[in-house]
């Protein structure tokens, strides 16, 4: 059967059973949603689904864009057909793909979307809709409560849900030279950062502070100074190949990457004082010279590591 002449709005509405398994690494999530499609059909008269044959009747044939292994726990079916106006669900599980950006990590916010639009018809035969909303433009976009559309099995222990919308737009294909009407459902989360914060931010916080300890140890005392800031050093070499296993690896510094790396470089420009300290001390100076380097490091060193928190993270907080 073919669709008319004028374009189908196809109205949609969705709820997710479950959300989990949000990889930033892989750039995935797993779900388990249902999709409910309604449309009018004057070619259907208002009679019973008994007398119809299901596999002549019209349909938008969805399919998941951004979708790894969709899989379709069961088949999908048409309840209450009447008045020539036409409903599916669906049932959809399975992997999918949601870009991410890791720059802010781990105060990231990030969108898991599902992309849905026909397999085989374009945007003059059919148009998504939400809820039979009837949106004069195209690309419109609709915030939703979370509560409404989300299960209570719904669990993120990493994340938290900000938002959820759904937005429908025209995806042009040049391969095929075709337009489609893509409905993209966006659930909007933000990362929950007590984790690094408590267990990898204030450990290596805690090593940079006790750098400071050498500035208060005798200037003559080179070996003392230098077995604090070496040993520091190791113990953050050490520690930051454990955080490793626990944070995403990809090829750019994160937040996160350049806090560790300004931790470790403030440990060694202590070591660097130590040195230069012991040859002003050996220079014959005074003890007065080397007191006011001490002095001023003590200052300048916490100085330093406020800026360097103040400019990675005030933007992403603000």
């Amino acid at each position: 059967m073919m669709p008319p002449a004028e374009p189908t709005r196809v109205a949609a509405s969705f709820f997710f059973g479950a959300i989990e398994n949000v990889d930033s690494v892989a750039e995935t999530f797993t779900a388990d949603f249902y999709l409910l499609q309604t449309w009018n059909d004057p070619r259907i008269p208002g009679v019973s689904l008994a007398q119809i044959d299901s596999n002549a009747i019209w349909q938008p044939k969805v399919e998941v864009v951004n979708s790894r292994d969709i899989q379709q726990p069961w088949e999908p079916f048409f309840p209450f057909p009447e008045k020539r106006e036409l409903k599916m669900l669906s049932r959809f599980h399975g992997t999918f793909a949601a870009p991410m950006d890791l720059h802010d990590f781990p105060f990231d916010r990030q969108v898991l979307p599902v992309e849905i639009e026909s397999a085989a018809f374009p945007t003059h035969q059919v148009v998504f809709d939400y809820l039979g909303g009837q949106h004069k433009d195209r690309g419109w976009t609709v915030p939703l409560r979370p509560e409404e559309v989300l299960g209570n099995s719904v669990r993120l222990p990493e994340w938290k849900v900000d938002a959820v919308q759904v937005r429908e737009f025209d995806k042009y294909y040049s391969f095929i030279d075709a337009t489609y009407s893509r409905y993209r459902i966006e659930i909007l989360v933000s990362r929950r950062s007590g984790f690094y914060i408590w267990k990898v931010m204030a450990i290596e916080a805690m090593m940079v502070i006790m750098s400071w300890v050498i500035f208060r140890l005798d200037p003559g005392e080179l070996g003392n100074r230098l077995a604090v800031s070496i040993t520091l050093l190791l113990a953050t070499v050490a520690f930051n190949l454990v955080v490793s296993d626990i944070t995403p690896r990809v090829s750019y510094l994160t937040l996160l990457d350049w806090f560790l790396l300004g931790c470790f470089v403030l440990i060694f420009l202590a070591g660097l004082e130590a040195v230069l300290v012991y040859s002003l001390h050996r220079s014959g100076k005074g003890a007065a010279m080397t007191a006011r380097v001490d002095r001023c490091s003590l200052v300048a060193f916490p100085g330093l590591f406020l800026l360097l928190n103040v400019l990675l993270w005030a933007p992403v907080l603000a």
